[in-house]
């Protein structure tokens, strides 16, 4: 039997780096190994706002990538923000600590949403569709999957599947219209009318819809009534060793990915001020790992609490080095975004912490999909935001074990995570959608 043939539509791809992007580079890498093969379509000379070079030896050998140029408008108002070139995307920009005090930071996030709909990749659609038009007029593929943010992806496999009548699966790694940055875009009701009609045009038109969260998955069905699963995020390879032998000397509360405004944990970072003054022993023991980028506010919140003697900043580092800074912490720090809809949040972190087999503290909604993923595999504690002593007996849980070298993390159910569990789910599901083309 001849291998089925499937086109991955997506923004992100090596060089990028950053969680958005391991989703679709794993499930290419396990893909052929089910009787499946992918080809890439992609951005050239695109603005990543991460980037790892190193997850280019990742890419699959022989598989087939295609770039079409996109145009980046950021870059044009980034221009006259007049910040440096460390800030390249209006979303970064906007989890700024002083956004929300700048008029002019306001209307360039005012054009942003209601001049670049669905979102700033919008003239890469029409390129895109043009140039995937003339590869599958030769060749054809079995099922088109786009994955998004950004959306525009998905208006392009619409437009493909609509002229070629290709099976279509759209992916979402967010929500769309739910999701908390549109609503500080100030949009017109032209605008947000928009979004929500190419929204419903997407999901009711493909074929399948998947989601990475349950809080997503009852979202769509809620609205649209429509085929939906959820397919999670995951981790590369294999669990780590329960052994403690390698674990920093020090009580490391670590976090690693991007710290950005609405993750801020000023109920913990006042947790842990309280008890380094309460506590001489505990003050010499502790060390706040932060790698990756740290917004402005996260450092003064950590100031105002007394926390700066403590802080290990370590800025954005390759993939391999962050996985080694996960299996050597003494506590892994899972911050939920702070916005409308936390529940929605599943970080792609909180799968690769769950492999590092070390303890997890989440701080967010306790009925949660995030939450709910770390209590079915008993990884750590969950705390509710502002629940300060909640925090702090999970804190103080977890400094104990430390000093009585007992911080074990004894997990279960994990592997149902690995990348290569999820692509046979995944496998089913593009076999099923042979089955009823």
């Amino acid at each position: 039997m001849n291998p089925r043939k499937v086109l991955i539509i997506t923004y992100y791809w090596p060089p990028a780096g950053g969680i958005g992007v391991h989703r679709w580079l794993q499930f290419s890498k396990n893909l052929p190994s089910f009787g499946w093969t992918p080809s890439i379509f992609t951005a050239r000379d695109a603005q990543y706002p991460i980037l790892d070079s190193n997850l280019l030896g990742k890419v699959p050998q022989g598989i087939e990538v295609h770039r079409v140029k996109v145009p980046e408008p950021n870059n044009l108002l980034t221009l006259f923000s007049n910040r440096s070139s460390k800030s390249k995307n209006i979303y970064k920009m906007q989890q700024q600590s002083d956004v929300d005090h700048s008029l002019f930071k306001k209307l360039l996030w005012f054009i942003r949403g209601n001049f670049f709909i669905p979102d700033a990749r919008k003239f890469w659609i029409k390129p895109s569709f043009n140039y995937l038009s003339k590869l599958l007029a030769t060749n054809p593929v079995d099922v088109i999957i786009t994955t998004g943010p950004p959306h525009s992806t998905h208006l392009i496999g619409y437009k493909l599947h609509k002229e070629f009548n290709i099976p279509w699966i759209s992916d979402f790694r967010d929500p769309w219209t739910s999701m908390d940055y549109l609503k500080k875009m100030n949009l017109s009701g032209f605008a947000m009318q928009k979004h929500a009609q190419l929204e419903k045009d997407v999901i009711l038109n493909s074929n399948l819809v998947l989601v990475v969260g349950n809080a997503i998955q009852t979202e769509f069905r809620e609205k649209y009534n429509v085929n939906c699963s959820v397919l999670h995020n995951g981790f590369e390879g294999e669990l780590s060793s329960k052994e403690v032998s390698e674990l920093d000397t020090k009580f490391t509360i670590v976090h690693v990915g991007s710290f950005l405004q609405n993750r801020n944990c000023n109920d913990l970072w006042a947790v842990l001020g309280e008890m380094q003054k309460a506590d001489p022993q505990f003050a010499r023991d502790l060390e706040i790992k932060l790698v990756g980028n740290v917004a402005d506010v996260v450092l003064k919140s950590l100031e105002k609490y007394g926390l700066n003697n403590f802080l290990n900043h370590i800025h954005h580092v390759d993939h391999n080095t962050a996985k080694s800074y996960q299996r050597s912490a003494q506590v892994l720090l899972l911050p939920i975004d702070r916005i409308e809809n936390p529940e929605f949040v599943v970080s792609g972190k909180i799968f690769e912490y769950l492999q590092a087999n070390r303890p997890i503290l989440l701080i967010g909604p306790a009925n949660g999909d995030a939450a709910g993923i770390l209590n079915e595999c008993a990884a750590g504690d969950v705390c509710e935001f502002g629940d300060f002593g909640s925090i702090k007996n999970s804190v103080t849980k977890f400094y104990t074990k430390f000093r009585n070298n007992s911080n074990v993390c004894n997990s279960v159910n994990v592997e149902q995570f690995s990348y290569k569990n999820l692509t046979k789910r995944l496998v089913a599901l593009l076999d099923d959608q042979i089955k009823h083309d």
